[in-house]
């Protein structure tokens, strides 16, 4: 493999503008894996549950308190890096991610007590923040127009892997060897795909440099708050459930453990080919309308989890179905927030994973709440209401966008 550059081949573009160049879809493949590697040490948690509670002597609320504190910090810090030092070349914006990534795992590998846990996730929380929105807008700005929708996703397939072989492979790895030597793997993980970035992304284009009056701009248009609010919602309401998916498998379907690595790698491999549809789909339907498809999905699937017997055998189907829905979404999203601000797209993708990593956190922590206190019927229906919630915050948005296009 030799040096890529980061620029669209005129010949390339000109005779087939619906394909990326190979050039630029090595850069992809490479920004997903930096995706796969943040994604993965992200919800390692989730895979490691049990493991980390056994291991560290925590209640399922302090648990997935290191999934919140993981979100809280992300949420947070991508926004407010991305105007402290967003103008940064955005390769060395990444290195930078990685490398506090990488610390963060291994400050988690050597944890005394739940504190240092605590600390350790905001770690990484800050090392994400720093990579998550450049990933996407390195992503995106690389290719035509007309590519975006299908170069965000494959940047975002990082994340359907992730949950392909990432989650359940913490799962093992964590029951095999113990929590500890997990995030050491993890920090290796991390290290290498620092090494192949340093090795294969020839990036020297500066950041977007963004102000505080230029981001408070932005946060007031209606159009993009309210689209903003749409990933917010939907993060917290699938991540209600998804946070507590290890222990409502183990307390209300009596799963082991090898069960529960089995319907994670089932959950994972169903996003991936979501994934592989949504880069397709991309190119014959609207981002909003790829949204509204996917946020009903997702309420007839928590619906029937609702509703239907309690079984293994439908719940794996559910698990199927969840996550190729949920895996249309988050590409949709993004490709629908550069077409709100094209010329904001670095601070605007910024506050997409900060809003989306928000609901991530406040999902988890609502859902150890609610699940820990009134169980697995009421943990559905906060997430169908949550869900549901996105779905008008989406519609608010629409017709915002309409008014403003009509009002130029």
């Amino acid at each position: 493999m030799s040096s890529t550059t980061l620029k669209v081949p005129p010949a390339a573009a000109a005779s087939a503008p619906e394909a990326i160049a190979r050039p630029i879809l090595t850069v992809l493949v490479l920004l997903s894996l930096a995706m796969f590697a943040q994604a993965t040490t992200a919800f390692s948690v989730v895979g490691s549950f049990a493991a980390i509670g056994r291991e560290w002597h925590l209640s399922t609320t302090q648990s997935a308190l290191l999934l919140t504190a993981f979100g809280a910090t992300f949420a947070i810090s991508a926004p407010l890096l991305q105007m402290l030092v967003g103008h940064l070349v955005r390769r060395t914006q990444i290195l930078t991610g990685l490398g506090i990534l990488a610390g963060g795992a291994l400050l988690f590998a050597a944890a005394p007590n739940f504190a240092t846990l605590l600390l350790a996730r905001v770690l990484m929380g800050l090392g994400a923040g720093l990579i998550g929105p450049v990933l996407s807008a390195l992503g995106s700005s690389i290719v035509k127009p007309q590519q975006q929708g299908a170069a965000l996703a494959i940047v975002i397939m990082g994340l359907s892997i992730a949950s392909v072989v990432g989650v359940p492979l913490c799962a093992e790895i964590s029951l095999l060897v113990g929590p500890r030597l997990l995030f050491v793997a993890l920090a290796g993980l991390i290290a290498a795909t620092a090494a192949l970035i340093v090795l294969f992304v020839k990036d020297t284009v500066p950041g977007q440099k963004v102000s505080p009056a230029q981001v408070g701009a932005l946060l007031s248009r209606g159009p993009t708050i309210s689209a903003l609010s749409v990933i917010f919602l939907f993060a917290a309401g699938v991540f209600a459930t998804y946070g507590m998916l290890t222990p409502f498998m183990r307390d209300v379907y009596a799963a082991s453990p090898a069960t529960i690595s089995f319907a994670l790698l089932v959950y994972g491999a169903a996003g991936l080919i979501g994934n592989l549809f949504v880069r397709r789909a991309a190119s014959r339907y609207s981002a909003v309308t790829l949204l509204r498809a996917a946020m009903l999905g997702i309420v007839a699937v928590f619906a029937a989890l609702l509703m239907l017997p309690v079984s293994m055998t439908i719940l794996l189907a559910v698990l199927v179905a969840w996550p190729f829905i949920s895996d249309i979404v988050w590409p949709s999203q993004q490709r629908r927030i550069v077409e709100l601000e094209p010329a904001m797209r670095g601070i605007a993708l910024a506050f997409t994973v900060s809003f989306m990593f928000s609901g991530i956190a406040a999902g988890s922590w609502i859902g150890g709440v609610v699940y820990s206190r009134f169980g697995f019927a009421p943990l559905l229906a906060v997430s169908i209401g949550l869900v549901l919630a996105a779905l008008g915050a989406l519609a608010i948005s629409v017709r915002a966008a309409a008014r403003t296009a009509a009002a130029n």
